[in-house]
């Protein structure tokens, strides 16, 4: 259904911006209706995806945007991820689990019913995770024919797992009109049986034709833990909560993906920033280790970290007032001081961590259209 403003002329009171604040870990679901959001600087703007059974992001916090949105009241969402898990780095997937995907709280601690159990890490509201268990595409497609006449690379679908699994994603270049190369952007997880992949001509071409992809016939990584997908983000963590598994062969490992905003700056020491004053940035990198699987999507591609800065200062030792905490998977080391006077940014003598958390209080808009 295409969004229509309702109705002619002004708006009149039932028109009104309603602001919605959500503290950390909070989520409010949009009414059913036609809305113009505008999201805070922390909260991001959310859809179900009822395949995969989680929430996605459909816009990054960050200087506030609106979207348009018509929602059933079921579909759409706002949400503080700030001081939340938002996904899982699965570094070692183990051996012998039986294929599966067992959402939280369904395990019973065997090879056949595994579970994951997200420690405390400073928060009030303990994050929850489903297992996804083997199912992966391989890393790569075969061009069975290339096809010809392609005027732009055309879009590959690949056939979704059963529900709670993770999709795989492949986007191919051509060469001379013909598919000539693609590449496997997730391997997704929890297939039961090989995807087919269907070629779909990109918007404008019309003379495309005969591309044909095949998914290799044997699913990778069997017995092995795939993804770990949220089911309940948790609340306020200021550390990295630990994920434990039961049972563990070989060492089952994982490190939890986090969404934290700076809550307190502390200055870089032997730094002298008095005069004309200077702003302060703080950056950071996505969450560490190496991926078992070729999942980005659910991974670290959940948000992209965004800078933080403070507000002018002119004394000795930088300013620490943070006007905006930024978005981080990481705990940001140090604070970056541009000086006003020649844009320089000096080196620092000492890296301080900065204490990192939830956005207590973050406003955002509908707009009823």
């Amino acid at each position: 259904m295409g969004l229509q403003r309702m109705g002619a002329g002004p708006y009149d009171f039932s028109h009104a911006p309603t602001p919605i604040a959500l503290g950390s870990g909070a989520t409010f679901m949009i009414p059913a209706g036609q809305y113009h959001v505008v999201p805070g600087i922390y909260t991001f703007l959310q859809w179900w995806d009822a395949g995969t059974q989680i929430w996605r992001n459909m816009t990054s916090p960050s200087q506030p945007v609106g979207f348009p949105v018509s929602s059933d009241g079921y579909n759409w969402r706002l949400a503080n991820m700030t001081g939340c898990v938002v996904g899982a780095v699965v570094t070692n997937g183990g051996t012998g689990y039986t294929n599966g995907i067992y959402p939280a709280g369904t395990g019973t601690g065997t090879l056949a019913s595994p579970l994951c159990t997200f420690a405390v890490g400073g928060g009030s509201i303990v994050a929850t995770g489903n297992m996804v268990v083997g199912g992966a595409i391989n890393t790569t497609i075969a061009i069975t024919a290339g096809g010809s006449n392609y005027t732009r690379p055309p879009v590959l679908v690949i056939d979704p797992p059963p529900q709670g699994g993770v999709p795989a994603t492949a986007v191919c270049t051509l060469t001379a009109g013909a598919i000539a190369a693609v590449t496997v952007t997730n391997q997704g997880a929890g297939y039961s049986s090989v995807p087919a992949v269907r070629v779909i001509n990109g918007p404008g071409d019309t003379t495309g034709t005969g591309a044909r992809l095949t998914v290799n016939a044997t699913l990778a990584l069997t017995g092995q833990l795939i993804a770990i997908t949220m089911a309940n983000n948790g609340a306020t963590h200021n550390a990295v909560p630990a994920i434990s598994f039961t049972p563990n062969p070989a060492t089952v490992a994982a490190t939890a993906i986090m969404c934290w905003t700076v809550t307190t700056g502390v200055a870089q020491t032997a730094m002298d920033h008095a005069g004309t004053g200077n702003i302060g940035f703080v950056s950071s990198t996505v969450t560490a280790g190496s991926s078992t699987s070729t999942n980005p999507s659910i991974t670290t591609d959940f948000f992209k970290p965004r800078m933080g800065y403070t507000a002018l200062n002119t004394t000795a030792g930088g300013g620490i007032t943070f006007l905006d905490g930024g978005l981080h998977q990481i705990i940001p080391i140090g604070i970056a001081y541009a000086l006003l006077s020649d844009g320089t940014v000096p080196a620092s003598a000492t890296k301080v961590v900065q204490t990192v958390g939830g956005a207590a209080n973050d406003l955002s808009y509908l707009l009823p259209l």
